[in-house]
């Protein structure tokens, strides 16, 4: 008896322990993801962030999130933060002030994997020299 209670208190410590660990380290990341000003967006779910807010049309999705949170938002898909332009005027301010860093292209771990990034014109960044040769 005194061996079945031992072990249910051991595991009661370490769920609350567990339960305490993640509610500390959520709201860590929460903190520095906030202080590296982001546009405003919608609360996010744990592992799926906003996703379930986008729907089967995503421009109708944006354009009710936008009455909400303003022309620039920011959302986040899983593991992925994406900031969500919704106006003519915004898309043209940020692509005067930001098209060098919007000019790059990720590549995926498909076109990585064959290396296919690496010779490619449409995978290279525009600042590379290869890319100004071509």
């Amino acid at each position: 008896m005194e061996f079945i209670l031992g072990q249910a208190l051991f595991l009661l410590f370490c769920f609350i322990l567990s339960c305490f660990l993640i509610i500390c380290t959520t709201r860590s990341r929460r903190k520095s993801f906030e202080a590296a000003a982001t546009p405003p967006g919608p609360p996010r779910l744990p592992i799926i962030g906003n996703i379930h807010l986008v729907g089967k049309n995503p421009h109708h999705s944006f354009a009710n999130l936008s009455k909400t949170y303003g022309p620039v938002m920011s959302l986040k898909f899983g593991s992925l933060n994406t900031v969500i332009i919704t106006s003519p005027e915004a898309a043209r301010e940020v692509l005067r002030t930001h098209d060098q860093v919007l000019s790059w292209r990720s590549s995926t771990n498909s076109i990585r994997s064959i290396n296919h990034h690496e010779v490619s014109v449409a995978w290279l960044p525009p600042s590379s020299a290869r890319w100004r040769y071509n």
